[in-house]
């Protein structure tokens, strides 16, 4: 990899290689600095670097050449180690093609901590991507490339730009159902039988059958939500096309309630066919043939760093059990990048279904009322980093960046007095950051065994910055979490989100089933959000809670922008909402039932008089109408300048 390719990641200022030619230890010193790390004589520290070997000693100057090898060459230390383990990791790109696994035999013991971070001021990348090169002209600005890979491409990277896949200048309007999906009801993927449309009819004039349709995806938003939905056959009859969906996403799509589902005589936009690549900044990857093609926009291809995410994920942190946790691993200072995800899956079916946020569907019910079954018919989209069963994990001053997966850090299920603390989150295709599972609203779980289950507890999310998050799915929060216990999420810094900023809780107060007794003691404290609903508008709010949340804290914000600021939705209760700065909003403060109960709202300042308040015996005490601000009082500036990232993060990107 060259060192113009690296900055263009992490930034050239913060680039240093290590040396290029390396003296390579026998590996039977490696087996002495182990020995002498379980007699306790010394600190183990092992070193890895893009120019070293996995032959040699893991030592400064003949260092590993990959994290997995450090990993396992910790393994056999950490049993018998008498203190902290460090692993330092050079700067450069680590290349992988699969997630990185850590078990609970990578734990840290004793109380003693197993850290791998970056050596001094470098900068070490673990990169999803494979570089594309060879580039001709293929007629007019279209270039093509070779590229061997079996799947469908769903993000490409031209000199640290995200490029778009395929698609016409406009949304096209579909001219009705097509065709009848029966479910029986035993599948593994419904729960109960019924009917949906098989495909869709459009205009032949506005869209002709591509030829290759499996690539296609159907874009449709909503409200609050965007459906994605891949196509299995497409042809002409008469003078319309007829799209035929891939099932179950299909039938899945259809049945959402709420008017969040698929309308079939709504507007569509038609992505990723070769048929579509009609403006400068697109590509469309032809599978059949192995080559890529990219409508140039200006770039010299020929010296162009061009990355496609091929590894589905980057790292993955899982335990066995409750009883078998990973835990006491740090991550600082390293960088994700370039990581694929190729949407859910059921049955071949791939798709992005979903009514909000993070929870999607992957089972079908008739009605689509995902309360009935306790929302056992939901899942997380895939994380570039996952966690489950372990605690006090942290990843301190990390990066995240050009990222293709659903999520870029997923405490998934049991993740307890874990950190995630000053790192950068920039260029997602999805969030930053989800905490827990709609699958914790109690301990009847469809994906986790009893051994398993638990909700996450008593972790942070704090000082971290957000920018230009999800991108690809646009219906997700740029911080998110279901039903949670002890979270805090704190001086964090939002800005620039299609949808909302933070959102925490899940149940709603109309769903017919009781409230979650999970939830409790979460606080959403001292962030920064500012600019959210730039593509959903119609709802949603910049801090956004559901449920019952006895505990929790909505404390000393600074949301500002032209939408609903603070949004206690539907059944809320439990939250004090207090001393926040609620700036240029459409509504400072939305209860639009009297199934939110239980508020406590009381010294907010704003400078935006409107406000919809119909929560059951909640009254708005305090609240200081600051019509001129900004500037603000002295007692609102403080809280305006103490939002956002503190001062020993101040230096972040």
């Amino acid at each position: 990899m060259t060192r113009e390719y690296l900055s263009l990641i992490v930034g050239e200022s913060a680039v240093k290689f290590a040396p290029a030619a390396m003296k390579i230890w026998p590996t039977v010193l490696l087996a002495g600095l182990l020995a002498g790390a379980a007699r306790g004589t010394a600190p183990l520290t092992l070193y890895v670097s893009p120019e070293g070997s996995d032959a040699a000693a893991g030592t400064l100057a003949a260092p590993f050449r990959t994290l997995e090898r450090a990993r396992d060459a910790v393994r056999r230390a950490s049993p018998d180690a008498k203190g902290d383990i460090e692993v330092h990791l050079r700067g450069g790109i680590y290349p992988l093609r699969q997630p990185i696994e850590f078990g609970p035999e990578d734990s840290g013991r004793d109380g003693h901590v197993i850290r791998y971070e970056a050596y001094e001021d470098e900068v070490p990348v673990l990169s999803g991507g494979v570089v594309v090169a060879g580039w001709t002209r293929d007629h007019g600005e279209i270039y093509r490339a070779p590229l061997a890979r079996s799947t469908k491409l769903r993000a490409l990277f031209i000199d640290g730009r995200r490029a778009a896949l395929a698609q016409g200048p406009k949304a096209i309007r579909a001219s009705g159902p097509w065709g009848t999906f029966t479910i029986r009801g035993a599948e593994r993927w419904a729960e109960t039988p019924g009917t949906a449309l098989d495909g869709l009819r459009f205009p032949a004039s506005a869209l002709a059958p591509c030829a290759d349709p499996e690539s296609v995806e159907l874009v449709q938003r909503h409200a609050f939500n965007e459906l994605i939905v891949g196509v299995r056959a497409m042809r002409r009859e008469g003078g319309e096309t007829i799209v035929q969906l891939q099932q179950p996403y299909g039938a899945i799509a259809a049945s959402l309630p709420w008017g969040c589902g698929l309308d079939p005589r709504g507007a569509f936009v038609v992505r990723n066919a070769g048929e579509l690549l009609q403006a400068p900044g697109q590509f469309y990857f032809d599978r059949s043939h192995g080559m890529l093609y990219y409508y140039r926009d200006g770039e010299d291809l020929a010296r162009a760093n061009v990355v496609a995410p091929a590894s589905l994920g980057l790292l993955r942190v899982r335990g066995r059990s409750r009883s078998e946790r990973v835990h006491d691993l740090e991550f600082r200072g390293l960088a994700f990048a370039y990581d694929d995800w190729q949407l859910m899956e059921l049955d071949g079916a791939r798709g992005f279904v979903g009514v909000q946020s993070l929870g999607l569907a992957d089972r079908y019910r008739a009605d689509g009322n995902h309360h009935e079954d306790h929302y056992q018919g939901l899942d997380l989209p895939q994380g570039t980093v996952e966690l489950g069963n372990c605690e006090r994990i942290a990843f301190v001053r990390d990066r995240f960046e050009h990222l293709g997966s659903g999520t870029a850090v997923s405490l998934v299920n049991d993740v307890r007095a874990s950190d995630i603390d000053g790192n950068l989150f920039y260029d997602l295709a999805g969030n930053a950051v989800n905490v827990g599972h709609p699958q914790h609203y109690d301990d009847h779980s469809a994906l986790f065994s009893r051994s398993r289950w638990g909700p996450c507890t008593d972790d942070r999310v704090r000082d971290n910055r957000v920018r230009r998050c999800c991108l690809d799915f646009v219906q997700e929060e740029a911080i998110s979490g279901f039903f949670t216990r002890g979270l805090v999420i704190s001086h964090n810094d939002i800005q620039g989100t299609p949808y909302g900023g933070i959102a925490l809780g899940w149940w709603w107060g109309n769903s017919g089933i009781p409230p979650s007794r999970v939830p409790r003691d979460n606080v959403i404290a001292a962030n920064r959000v500012v600019d959210t609903q730039q593509v959903l508008s119609a709802d949603g709010g910049s801090i956004y809670v559901l449920g019952e949340q006895p505990g929790g804290q909505i404390v000393g914000n600074y949301v500002r922008g032209h939408t609903r600021l603070l949004y206690p939705d539907d059944g809320s209760s439990g939250w004090t909402i207090r001393a926040n700065v609620a700036e240029d909003g459409l509504l400072w403060f939305h209860a639009w039932t009297d199934r939110i109960h239980g508020l406590q709202v009381e010294g907010n300042y704003t400078n935006t008089p409107e406000a919809l308040n119909r929560a059951a015996g909640v009254i708005l005490r305090g609240t200081r109408f600051e019509g001129q601000a900004p500037p603000w009082s002295p007692e609102a500036e403080a809280i305006v300048g103490g939002a956002g990232l503190e001062s020993s993060y101040s230096n972040l990107p």
